[in-house]
């Protein structure tokens, strides 16, 4: 369910420096400027579902990182009555319709869902006013009696209000989730975790993905851009462990059989998986299959506070399943398996 969207039209005028010749009563810093060229740029924040059969989810696994080059169709209404719609031509069609990925970022700790929060871009878009050019007041009386959406109960249950069958996963809460550092032999995407001690409780985990968009300007006479390009892929997350017999530390290992120079946990042998729960059972997953632990802060507490442990994590590229490179962070499908990038 989305908690706000701020996907704005981006200004930015070329303002001249040049010499105009003012005085001292009226020097302004600029008194000529050009157009620059346009774009969309902004945010949407989400509280995660996991009903309704998770097709949002596997969207959001395409549209993140599997899929990434290609954009899809949104369509965002700020006041009810202007609507902006940034329409595909399909989801395996690259030219300048849509909206791409910028970034995302997934967090959740005690008290919280789920949230997530996407960063997008867009280089075209169109605007429709669905109740024909009369302002939202004209027809308040009608959306503050019935509502947008809840007007259509059909349209309603699609976002599974109310907790339908008890599952706690629309939105999905904190303790439906576990974020591990996995510590040995990595085999396949999603494995189950070896974990580096017994005991370890996750209390709260973040992960971030930057795409890197690059945006083409070009001298063709158009202001709009001719084309969204994605970068590398910049991966980071946190997660805070908590052990009554003290967290392992990620150079000499829980045993003490690391050293400075062969540690513990290294990229080879390291990875983070994040695990949320399906309605019923099973899980989907966001791994980062190759991390470095980048920070460690282990510190004294309060009185009143709990002793964690907090590690920082970057992900890498090279790590390899089977004979397919993976990304440094891969985001399963609803059916829990690695999405695969579309045919070249």
């Amino acid at each position: 369910m989305t908690t706000g969207a701020s996907v704005n039209l981006v200004l930015e005028p070329i303002f001249s420096t040049a010499v105009w010749g003012a005085g001292w009563y009226n020097a302004a810093d600029a008194a000529h400027y050009a157009d620059a060229a346009l774009r969309y740029e902004g945010s949407i924040d989400l509280e995660l579902q996991m009903g309704a059969g998770g097709a949002f989810w596997d969207m959001m696994a395409d549209f993140i990182v599997a899929k990434r080059a290609y954009s899809r169709s949104l369509e965002i209404s700020p006041d009810g009555s202007h609507v902006y719609q940034y329409y595909n031509t399909s989801n395996t069609t690259y030219d300048t319709k849509g909206a791409w990925c910028r970034s995302a970022n997934f967090s959740t700790s005690e008290g919280s869902f789920v949230t997530c929060s996407l960063g997008v871009v867009a280089i075209f878009r169109s605007e429709v006013d669905p109740i024909g050019g009369h302002n939202y007041s004209d027809f308040s009386y009608i959306k503050q009696a019935n509502g947008v959406i809840a007007s259509n109960c059909s349209t309603l249950a699609s976002t599974n209000p109310l907790n339908p069958s008890g599952g706690n996963v629309d939105p999905i809460p904190f303790w439906k989730t576990n974020a591990q550092l996995g510590v040995g032999t990595y085999s396949s995407p999603f494995q189950t975790p070896t974990l580096p001690q017994t005991g370890l409780e996750t209390v709260e985990w973040s992960i971030d993905i930057s795409n890197h968009e690059k945006i083409l300007y070009t001298c063709s006479g158009s202001r709009l851009p001719r084309a969204v390009l994605m970068g590398p892929m910049e991966v980071s997350g946190n997660v805070t462990l908590y052990n009554p017999a003290g967290v392992f530390d990620p150079i000499l290992g829980p045993a003490q059989t690391g050293t400075l120079t062969s540690p513990y946990a290294y990229a080879e042998n390291t990875w983070f998986q994040i695990q949320i729960a399906k309605p019923g059972s099973g899980n989907v997953y966001i791994e980062v299959p190759a991390a470095v632990i980048s920070s460690d802060n282990y510190s004294i507490q309060g009185a009143d506070s709990v002793t964690n442990r907090s590690f920082g994590i970057k992900g890498l590229g090279g790590r390899c399943s089977t004979t397919t490179t993976l990304p440094p962070c891969i985001i399963s499908t609803y059916s829990g398996t690695p999405p695969l990038p579309p045919p070249e």
